[in-house]
């Protein structure tokens, strides 16, 4: 999933640990959108026609639906072809690694109209559109990993995948899960330390990734509303949510409301999480006011 993958247990059995690695690596066969043969690529090749996929799938379908309803649309898994028009669209870590799509619909389908059927295990994409799993595929890879470690044995489980985790269970820390969340530039080192007794933890970033294309540096940060990279003045939204995936979704969803709005998104929508501003200002949520910040301004 072109980054770190940590996985951290208590009292698990050593071939559990094994069995969840391979269960990651076979998810990102499944929903990168860089394989020609994933179900994602295929979905997105599939022209409104009904495709058969892994159980997994259904799942990762149905979260990017619920997603979209809980965010208001702020998340929008079908921002894909902007993000390729925008120069992603080659994999980070292999550059023959390419996203597909068919050429562009002057009319494509709505998120909404979506089909999918849990027991014929099949997904009808309406025609034009195309999803990208993104950071909400790696938080429910953490979701599902999580929960098959504690049926597997452990007693505690936690699961990062390029810094997006879930966690569960007993921690090795009496606080518990104990998260580092790093300043917007990565160099600059740790902000500050959340200690979570389980659920979800997710940031989203404009400063993470980055390229240049056309002359002009770009982010993966793409506003739903306007089809093209968003302007918003934060670098960084880290959030604390109920799963890996939720806190993925909304993380995105607060970055995108800016600094004047992201702290009440969050509020809103029942959850604790802080801003980074591009002034360096880091904005809190009510119930994190007081959190020790190191090197902030």
């Amino acid at each position: 999933m072109a980054c770190e993958l940590h996985v951290m247990t208590v009292g698990a059995p050593e071939a559990s640990v094994l069995a969840a690695v391979a269960e990651l690596e076979r998810l990102e066969q499944l929903w990168s959108r860089f394989l020609p043969d994933s179900d994602v690529s295929r979905l997105n090749l599939s022209a409104g026609f009904p495709t058969a996929v892994a159980a997994e799938t259904i799942t990762l379908v149905e979260t990017m639906l619920e997603a979209y309803r809980l965010t208001d649309r702020a998340y929008d898994p079908t921002i894909l072809r902007a993000l390729v028009a925008h120069g992603y669209g080659t994999s980070r870590v292999d550059d023959a690694r390419r996203t597909t799509l068919l050429p562009e619909m002057a009319q494509p389908g709505v998120l909404t109209d979506t089909v999918v059927d849990p027991l014929g295990e099949t997904v009808t994409l309406p025609a034009g559109l195309a999803l990208d799993p993104g950071g909400i595929g790696k938080g429910l890879a953490a979701d599902l990993v999580v929960a098959a470690l504690l049926e597997r044995g452990a007693a505690g489980a936690m699961v990062s995948i390029g810094g997006d985790l879930a966690m569960a269970g007993e921690s090795p820390h009496p606080d518990g899960w104990v998260v580092e969340v790093e300043h917007a530039d990565p160099t600059e080192g740790v902000l500050c330390r959340l200690a979570v007794s389980g659920g979800g933890v997710a940031t989203s970033s404009t400063v993470s990734r980055r390229w240049v294309a056309d002359g002009g540096t770009r982010h993966h940060l793409i506003d739903p509303r306007t089809g093209t990279q968003s302007s918003t003045d934060l670098l960084a939204v880290t959030v604390i949510a109920r799963s890996g995936w939720s806190a993925e979704a909304h993380a995105t969803a607060a970055l995108l409301q800016g600094s004047s709005d992201a702290v009440a998104y969050l509020e809103i929508h029942g959850l604790s999480g802080l801003a980074i501003a591009g002034t360096g200002q880091v904005l809190l949520t009510h119930d994190l006011v007081g959190l020790n910040l190191e090197g902030s301004s």
